[in-house]
């Protein structure tokens, strides 16, 4: 993917891909000139882009476009297995009752950033709907209303509603702090004070001062 995007950067791309190919003996020296700087062009980026245990695969071969495809033979395989890998892993993805919804979505997103690391797409529905497969028991309710609506949120969004729901739900968790209320607690503390001094004083008919 990396090879790729320098080679599409450098408007090269075509070149590997076959889309360019090398003009006849008899053309011009100016489309000569132009494929061969394209040549040395592709060769140097792909060169500097590999690893250098890669270099005894490609050692015996010409052209940029021959460089290319066995590169691409070389890791098609191993990309298959490991779409497959990346795939079981976002299917069997739970949110755990103690992890928050939070840190469950960055979980499902890096799945989803390493499929698309390899060229596999997935449809923003279909990681929606596994992330809602995902969450516990508890979030039945949850779940079964938005399914039950037939229009099904998008990622972004399904994750700025559970995170909302997960939110409140730990507000109305929250323990009620014991004693009276603070207005009511200060109102009976005036009273009280009010009532002492009032105590202390002589009344009209009363000797006390």
């Amino acid at each position: 993917m990396s090879i790729n995007l320098t080679l599409e950067y450098q408007r090269v791309l075509d070149h590997v891909r076959g889309n360019i190919v090398e003009p006849p003996s008899n053309a011009s020296a100016a489309a000569r000139y132009k494929w061969k700087t394209r040549e040395v062009k592709t060769n140097k980026i792909i060169w500097d882009s590999i690893n250098k245990h890669l270099v005894d695969y490609i050692s015996n071969l010409n052209t940029s476009k021959e460089i290319y495809d066995r590169l691409v033979s070389l890791f098609k395989v191993n990309d298959e297995n490991q779409v497959l890998f990346l795939r079981n892993k976002l299917k069997e993805i739970k949110k755990g009752k103690d992890g928050s919804m939070q840190a469950y979505f960055l979980r499902i997103t890096e799945i989803k950033n390493d499929l698309l690391s390899i060229g596999e797409a997935i449809i923003d529905r279909e990681i929606a709907l596994t992330t809602l497969g995902g969450l516990p028991s508890e979030w039945y309710v949850f779940k079964t209303t938005l399914l039950n609506n037939n229009v099904i949120p998008g990622f972004e969004e399904l994750m700025a509603r559970c995170i909302q729901k997960e939110t409140r739900v730990e507000e109305q968790e929250m323990p009620m702090p014991k004693g009276p209320p603070v207005a009511f607690s200060s109102n009976a503390k005036k009273r009280n004070n009010s009532g002492s001094k009032s105590k202390g004083k002589a009344g009209p008919k009363g000797g006390r001062k």
